[in-house]
Formats: structure tokens, C-alpha cells, sequence
């Protein structure tokens, strides 16, 4: 399953999986051929749950389930010469699809990628790793785990500033565009998504203190949290992580109160799980659990532009259908990458016809 994905710069893309690996990619300038990846990034040892890049394009940052947050050479032009084994379009069928025999695997897939390691690492979290932002000049790093901890540390320097308990574990995170404020997603799952304990929360990112809590009404686990880059919007999905759940709510926050401004409609049908602001600051696309990339006009809070992204296998639809998990726009605005559980990451384009 793709689990993360981000661009470097508006010519490659950075994608990430449940079992550790990250790759980059180099886009081709035609649509017309999938590219071979070029680089892999060595140095998680289980799933990696989020994926950014700096503002300048430079680092590409990464966390996840092994407690650490790595830093990379986005634009590293060294390494050492590797293989990787890819099946690509695998897909495990058996027990619930009801087959007589399990169907032959396909050849082996290999691709010539270079290697390369963390240019640094940071190591303040001991327990699993959801949240993960960048301040929008890129000197200030925030991430959050299931320990209820949140770290602000220098994106520079690698070292700690500060760090605050929150309500409940972290599940997404993000710092307002002038540094004051950050707002957690939380959870504390249960068997059921109904009784789940889910929050919602504004802290002030020099003290920890509460600014304000949004968690009344919530009607589902939040799966992403955004400002605009501008500050005018916060944005989040409603979705579990790992489960069906209820609709897959879109809201627009006041960024300052927290209080709801607007609920997008149509909802995602099965869950939404991620979001991404658009550069021109008019548009916020989501992506969900039904195979779904949504694009919304921000003035208004209308729907202007639906991608499906629907299996071409008929049979693999209904309630295993592999979710559209995360989602980035690159800088120029012009491409979208959709990361899909089946393994796989989707390249859209922007452009006006």
C-alpha cells in the first residue's frame, strides 16, 4: 500500500509503503509511459505514514512507525547503484473472493534505482509517528505520535524547541503560516468507529496551551488537518484511517476559532483520508476511500471537478476496494499525485483544456 506521497519541485515525485521503502521518481515530460523509479531512500524499518518536502524543494522529510523522522537530499545527484523487485499491479485474492486456486504470481519486476541515506535524522519520539508539517519558511518542524506528544524542533538543526502533551494519540497535524499556531487531529480508538474518542484542537505553538477545541460534533476520526497557505482556510477530512467508516465529511474551520465555516458537499462516500490545498489558493482537492479525487472551490464551497479513479477489474470493487490513502499538488499546480493502497501512484493533470 502507498501510504505518502509528495512532490520535489513540479518534475518528481516521492512516494512511501506500509513496509518502509521510499522511492523517487523522475516524471517524464509525456504522459504516454509510466517512469522507472530512479532513487531509493534507505533507512525506515517499518511503514512510513507521512512524506513532505521543504519549500525550497531541497529535503524531503519523512516519518512513521519507527519512531524516527528522517531528512533526505531531495535533489542528491551521488549514490550507490541498487536493485529493487517490483510487481506491480499484484493484487492477493483467496478467501474472500471465494477462488478455487490462488492465481500464479506475476514475473518478477526489477528496476535500477540509485541509494542513498538520511542526511540526518531525528529521534525525540518513542512511540509511533502520525503527524508531520513543516512552517511555511521551512525553519520549523512539528510532528506528533501516539503517545499523545507534540515536538516543535529546528528543521535546520534537527534540535528540540519544545514539546506539549495533547488530549489524545496524534493522527495528523499542521502549523499556521505564521508560526503561532498548531492544530492536532487526535484519536483514541476503539473496535468501533461510534466509540471512538476523536478531538480536534488549536495549541499555541510557543506555550502548548489549548487555543480553542473543535471536537464537538465530530462524527468520525480525522484523518488530515491543513491550513492554506495564505492562512485564509483550515480544512480536514473525516475518515478512519484503517477502516470503513461513516461519510467521508469535508469541512472549511475559522482558523483563528476553530469553529465550522462550512461542510463541503457532496460528501466522500466511504471516508475521505487526505487533502491538498491547490497553489492558486482558490482550490482544496481531497481524495477518499471511494476512489474519489474531489476538487472544490474555496469561495463557495462547491464541488467544480470529480476524478474517478475506478478499478478497470469490476470484480475488484465493494468493500475492499483499495483506498485512494493520500494526496499532493505540485508547485507550478499543474500535476496531481494520487497514492493508492493497491501499490500503486496516479498522475493527474491540472491543466485547463
Amino acid at each position: 500500500m502507498v501510504s505518502a506521497v509528495a512532490f520535489i519541485g513540479s518534475d518528481k515525485v516521492a512516494a512511501a509503503n506500509r513496509r518502509g521503502d521510499l522511492l523517487i521518481w523522475n516524471l517524464l515530460s509525456t504522459g504516454d509511459k509510466s517512469p522507472e523509479p530512479a532513487r531509493r531512500l534507505v533507512g525506515h524499518t517499518g511503514p512510513i505514514n507521512r512524506l513532505l518536502c521543504s519549500p525550497d524543494g531541497k529535503t524531503l522529510i519523512s516519518a512513521g512507525n519507527d519512531r524516527a523522522v528522517r531528512f533526505w537530499d531531495a535533489l542528491a545527484s551521488d549514490g550507490n547503484p541498487g536493485t529493487i523487485v517490483m510487481n506491480d499491479g499484484y493484487r492477493f485474492v483467496g478467501v474472500t473472493e471465494k477462488v478455487a486456486k490462488l492465481p500464479d504470481p506475476p514475473p518478477p519486476v526489477t528496476a535500477k534505482v540509485v541509494e542513498q541515506k538520511p542526511i540526518r535524522e531525528f529521534a525525540g519520539h518513542k512511540e509511533w509517528i502520525w503527524g508531520l508539517a513543516l512552517s511555511r519558511d521551512g525553519k520549523t518542524l512539528v510532528t506528533g505520535d501516539d503517545s499523545k506528544l507534540v515536538i516543535l524542533s529546528d528543521a535546520q538543526k534537527g534540535t528540540e524547541q519544545r514539546r506539549w502533551k495533547v488530549k489524545q494519540w496524534v493522527r495528523a497535524l499542521d502549523i499556521s503560516p505564521d508560526g503561532k499556531v498548531v492544530v492536532t487531529a487526535e484519536q483514541l480508538p476503539h473496535l468501533s468507529e461510534k466509540e471512538a474518542e476523536n478531538g480536534l484542537r488549536g495549541w499555541d505553538a510557543q506555550t502548548g496551551e489549548m487555543k480553542f477545541d473543535a471536537s464537538k460534533g465530530l462524527s468520525g476520526g480525522v484523518t488530515t488537518v491543513r491550513f492554506s497557505d495564505d492562512g485564509k482556510y483550515l480544512a480536514f477530512c473525516v475518515g478512519s484511517i484503517d477502516r470503513d467508516g461513516p461519510a467521508g465529511k469535508v469541512f472549511l474551520l475559522n482558523p483563528t476559532t476553530g469553529e465550522k465555516a462550512r461542510e463541503l458537499t457532496p460528501a466522500h462516500v466511504r471516508g475521505a483520508t487526505d487533502l491538498a490545498f491547490h497553489p492558486d489558493g482558490k482550490h482544496l482537492f481531497t481524495c477518499g476511500r471511494d476512489r474519489v479525487v474531489k476538487a472544490w472551490q474555496l469561495s463557495d464551497g462547491a464541488q467544480v471537478h470529480e476524478i474517478s479513479l475506478s478499478l478497470q477489474d469490476k470484480g475488484k470493487q465493494g468493500p475492499f476496494t483499495p483506498t485512494l490513502h493520500a494526496v499532493s499538488i505540485a508547485p507550478d499546480g499543474k500535476l496531481l499525485a494520487v497514492a493508492d493502497a493497491e501499490g500503486r501512484v496516479v498522475i493527474c493533470s491540472l491543466a485547463a483544456k
